[in-house]
């Protein structure tokens, strides 16, 4: 949704949380102020998403095969992102493409220059190329913040849906395997911790089905029980898949969801302790995408 999308988004009536609005939201235009907005002024940054970025797209993004939303994404700044199951709507040599960059094989390449591919990486521990037993993306990406003896890295681990198989076509995932999420995050900790990272985000696109407002908690059992099974190592979960916005605090940890259609960012606040390298405090904000944001 490069566009604005035209249904807006129904947030709390701000003069009366019992009653609901419709807001104007969304935009690549507009998404990308408030980006340049919340990362103005901080040092310390990271720009991530949790899947489902491409697929079941609108004409002006389909017609060109998805690739506008991967340029935009990029000049964004995207750093990292889960694989979502939308990502596999056109086979997984199609993904990779998106990824790596190259013109499409029947249609070709369309634009002023050939597509360069994503400048951000898609991740994924928990899918497998039967053939190899290796991932089909990296399984995790770390970023270093800082300098010297105060210098801590973030680690942040991709889980894709486990059952995208069932909700793909099924020829474009043949040869991957899609194992449990919380036992893909469980086996990467301890890797990620022999390197000296205590920070660790989850990037799941995986999620719950909330009732509340786009800042509440009150979701399914079935992403908490999943966030329980989690290593205690994990501090964040940026989750995906149900389209639904929430902010919750499971098990002692973020948790949280930015909806659909580009309407909303979550910004999220960590204080992390150079001695241990591990999270102290974390909060976090999902944000509406307002339309009258400048372009």
């Amino acid at each position: 949704y490069l566009q604005p999308f035209a249904g807006g988004i129904r947030i709390d009536d701000p003069a009366d949380k019992a009653k609901k609005i419709t807001v104007p939201a969304g935009g690549a235009e507009h998404m990308t102020t408030l980006v340049k907005e919340l990362r103005g002024g901080r040092k310390n940054s990271v720009f991530v998403a949790a899947g489902d970025l491409i697929g079941a797209s609108p004409f002006l993004s389909a017609l060109f095969h998805d690739e506008p939303t991967i340029e935009a994404l990029s000049l964004m700044g995207l750093d990292v992102a889960a694989v979502g199951n939308h990502e596999f709507d056109e086979g997984e040599t199609e993904l990779l493409r998106m990824q790596n960059g190259g013109c499409h094989p029947t249609d070709g390449c369309k634009g002023p220059a050939p597509y360069a591919g994503a400048r951000f990486q898609y991740l994924s521990a928990n899918t497998v190329v039967t053939a190899t037993g290796q991932t089909f993306f990296p399984p995790y990406w770390v970023k270093r913040f800082g300098e010297g003896e105060r210098a801590v890295s973030v680690g942040f681990i991709g889980i894709a849906l486990r059952s995208t198989p069932s909700v793909v076509v099924p020829a474009g995932v043949a040869g991957l395997a899609f194992s449990d999420e919380a036992e893909a995050v469980n086996r990467v900790v301890p890797e990620l911790r022999r390197q000296g990272v205590e920070a660790i985000v989850v990037l799941m696109h995986e999620g719950g089905i909330p009732t509340g407002g786009i800042n509440d908690c009150d979701v399914s059992p079935a992403l908490a029980e999943m966030v329980r099974r989690m290593d205690r190592a994990v501090d964040v979960v940026v989750s995906g898949h149900t389209h639904r916005a929430y902010n919750c605090r499971i098990d002692g940890r973020v948790v949280t969801s930015a909806q659909s259609y580009g309407t909303l960012l979550t910004r999220i606040d960590l204080t992390i302790d150079p001695r241990t390298r591990d999270v102290t405090q974390a909060e976090a904000q999902n944000l509406v995408v307002q339309a009258d944001l400048p372009r």
